[in-house]
């Protein structure tokens, strides 16, 4: 049947930024979808998290895979977390400090977090993943 496709946005970062994620109806097919991407020996994955630059090279998009076997909170917020990471990272100059952006306080990467999420989990109840 292929992968569902399904874009989550959020505006956090203060533009809109974008995260691909496919859902696979079975694991051999995320894993090898995986593989294709990067090369990678991603058999034992529950859900991969992968990235390319856009066209200009300028921004991150992130590519989460999952598979309808494996949908569950920890694996979700796992990939989401990746991707957001992925997202906020790249907004950032080279000399920035981990420590002044890895706090509690971090209100952007909190939210940009939150959004994806969330999203993801409202498309998957609206595509019928869930009762």
């Amino acid at each position: 049947m292929g992968a569902r496709l399904i874009r989550v946005t959020s505006r956090a970062l203060g533009e809109r930024r974008h995260v691909i994620v496919r859902v696979y109806d079975t694991r051999a097919e995320m894993c090898a979808a995986g593989t294709r991407f990067n090369g990678g020996d991603l058999a034992n994955s529950d859900g991969i998290t992968q990235a390319y630059l856009d066209d200009d090279k300028r921004v991150t998009v992130p590519v989460v895979r999952l598979t309808r076997s494996r949908l569950s909170t920890q694996v979700i917020s796992h990939e989401m977390h990746h991707a957001a990471t992925s997202l906020y990272g790249s907004t950032l100059n080279a000399d920035t400090l981990s420590s002044a952006v890895l706090t509690h306080h971090n209100e952007p990467f909190a939210h940009l977090f939150s959004d994806l999420l969330t999203h993801v989990i409202d498309s998957l109840y609206r595509f019928g993943y869930y009762d």
